[in-house]
């Protein structure tokens, strides 16, 4: 039997699998080029592409190409899900996006818009809590100025004027705006918001270190800092979201920001 390639090895365990129970589902195949509809796995086999479904469709793999650093060139659909197949780009980039963020964000999930990735990482928090048997934990906690898509469900945690909130009153879910821990004083009324809806927070979500779309609104990494032990204190998720053109490159807020105040997920538009 043909042992499976290094990368798909070293890249496996830093993927999230799509639509699959990480403790049950069955490893994807590797997968090293493609030709015409034919797929070529790593063991020797070919597939027949004959699906033609956006989750199962590879880039055209092209081995003999690669980019400036030594990453696997692809060309077609550049990203695409991993579930039943996986490949060199997506395994390795999330490999390498690991690595550069650090401090315990050991997995990527491949989505196709900042607003997603952010919808991504709140669904995440919300089934966080179902699975432990609690219910009702669906709101988040997030600040004035801030940006985190422009869907409806990534538009009701972003500023409520810049949000434009009340003109789709009704459309949107309803979280707790507030704002950032900018002192103690703020710190102390964060503690007092998160306490009066305990049961119903699943989550905190900050731009780290600068709200883009509100105005390049910068703060110190105290705040940060602050946000961890507030969502220390009431066990709740920390999500630090990058989802405008502005934001810092991953790795930069991690670093930047320091073991103290270390998101649960963060979620990002681009690398």
């Amino acid at each position: 039997m043909t042992a499976d390639p290094d990368w798909f090895t070293e890249g496996l365990p830093h993927v999230w699998l799509p639509y699959a129970q990480m403790k049950t589902a069955l490893a994807p195949l590797a997968a090293v080029r493609t030709h015409g509809a034919r797929i070529v796995l790593a063991d020797g086999r070919e597939l027949i592409d004959g699906g033609g479904e956006l989750v199962d469709r590879l880039p055209r793999l092209q081995p003999s190409a690669h980019r400036r650093g030594g990453a696997p060139a692809a060309g077609g659909h550049a990203a695409c899900h991993v579930r039943r197949l996986a490949h060199e780009p997506a395994l390795t980039l999330a490999r390498r996006l690991c690595a550069l963020l650090g401090n315990g964000l050991g997995r990527v999930f491949f989505s196709d818009s900042g607003s997603v990735a952010v919808e991504v990482a709140m669904k995440m928090a919300v089934q966080f809590w179902l699975n432990q048997g609690v219910r009702g934990r669906t709101k988040f906690v997030a600040f004035r100025g801030g940006y985190h898509g422009d869907t409806l469900a990534t538009m009701a945690v972003c500023d409520p004027d810049e949000g434009m909130h009340s003109l789709f009153a009704g459309a949107l879910a309803e979280h707790l705006i507030v704002d950032l821990p900018r002192d103690e004083a703020g710190a102390a009324a964060l503690d007092a918001v998160l306490a009066r809806h305990a049961g119903e927070v699943a989550g905190i979500l900050v731009e780290p270190l600068v709200q883009g779309a509100g105005g390049m609104i910068f703060h110190e990494p105290q705040v940060l800092a602050r946000l961890r032990a507030a969502a220390d204190r009431h066990g709740l998720l920390l999500i630090s979201t990058r989802s405008s053109p502005v934001s810092a490159a991953p790795g930069r807020c991690s670093r930047t920001s320091g073991p103290g105040s270390r998101p649960t997920s963060s979620p990002s538009a681009r690398p």
